[in-house]
């Protein structure tokens, strides 16, 4: 039951926001009485955080099934990895980018930080293969670059501000922000290969 509870929080936030999730809905969703729902979770904070965590096991699963499974080259996983991360921010409702940063700040310090050594994990595989495989430049900073890379998603992407004053949506953003990176990191041979691949971004991720 607990895992039901946190999948159906989980699914509900991100439809509609932490605000307008109440534990009466969920527990009216479930089925459940709300005593037998605080049996499991004593406070809406703790399911916020249970759903979270949910979340990004989830995801971090997920980032490293596709990298496996698109091994051909070593700029597939990344273009792989962006496509599902697009329809991801695509679903999300966005005023979830706002309440992270500010009606639940104790989630922020939880989330964001685990977000960003997610993704600096999987972009420090993908990146020293690129260059072993000639697809990105040999120079490239390898000490500072999957650090600055998860840096830029997650602190500036992420951030609503920026949409805002640029009047894109978050997932347009980090659509844009990811071919700027891997335009500027590529050699000739990569760049072709990025042409090739570069469309798939913005179609929809088949699960």
């Amino acid at each position: 039951m607990r895992e039901t509870i946190v999948e159906v929080a989980q699914r509900l936030i991100m439809q509609q926001g932490v605000r307008a999730t109440t534990m009466d809905q969920i527990a009216e969703y479930l089925g459940i009485s709300k005593k037998t729902l605080y049996e499991y979770f004593p406070s809406k904070d703790a399911l916020i955080e249970a759903s979270a965590d949910f979340f990004l096991n989830h995801l971090e699963q997920k980032l490293n099934e596709i990298r496996q499974t698109h091994s051909e080259n070593a700029l597939l996983p990344m273009i792989a990895t962006a496509n599902y991360v697009y329809s991801l921010l695509t679903s999300l409702n966005p005023v979830l980018y706002t309440e992270l940063r500010r009606v639940i700040p104790h989630a922020r310090a939880r989330i964001l930080p685990r977000i960003q050594a997610i993704v600096q994990k999987q972009l420090s595989l993908s990146v020293e293969k690129a260059v072993q495989e000639k697809l990105f430049r040999s120079d490239l900073p390898m000490d500072i670059l999957p650090s600055w890379m998860s840096f830029v998603i997650v602190q500036v992407v992420l951030n609503p501000a920026l949409a805002q004053e640029v009047k894109k949506s978050v997932a347009e953003i980090y659509a844009e922000t990811i071919l700027l990176l891997l335009y500027s990191f590529t050699t000739e041979e990569g760049r072709a290969l990025l042409e090739k691949y570069k469309s798939q971004i913005r179609q929809a991720y088949v699960r």
